[in-house]
């Protein structure tokens, strides 16, 4: 079998690049620990995730989330955007805000 350019059980420390917030930047590790004892200077105390490698044929990847850095913000913000009640009736409440104050600003 062709040795895998990672193994199962990989440690991938990820953040958003702070200069440009389009770019995914990660480092891989073969512990947790080493991934929390090399965070790059100038990121936020919780401005990452570290996923752990469970499965590869080499070319396809998946990863698990573990629960680190801004874990619990990421996994809310998928489940709001994929709840179409919650996503669409905060969108509703913003325009009706809207109104509000345009009527507010109006009326003075």
């Amino acid at each position: 079998m062709e040795d895998l350019p990672y193994k199962i059980g990989t440690i991938k420390l990820t953040w958003i690049s702070p200069s440009d917030f389009t770019i995914l930047e990660s480092k891989m590790f073969d512990s947790v620990d080493e991934a929390l004892k090399n965070i790059p200077k100038g990121i936020n105390k919780e401005d990452f995730m570290i996923f752990k490698l469970i499965k590869t044929d080499g070319t396809a990847y998946e990863w698990k989330l573990l629960p680190y850095g801004n874990h619990s913000e990421f996994i809310r913000s998928m489940e709001f955007r994929n709840n179409k009640f919650i996503f669409y009736g905060s969108i509703a409440l913003s325009i009706i805000g809207a109104i509000f104050v345009l009527k507010l600003m109006i009326s003075k």
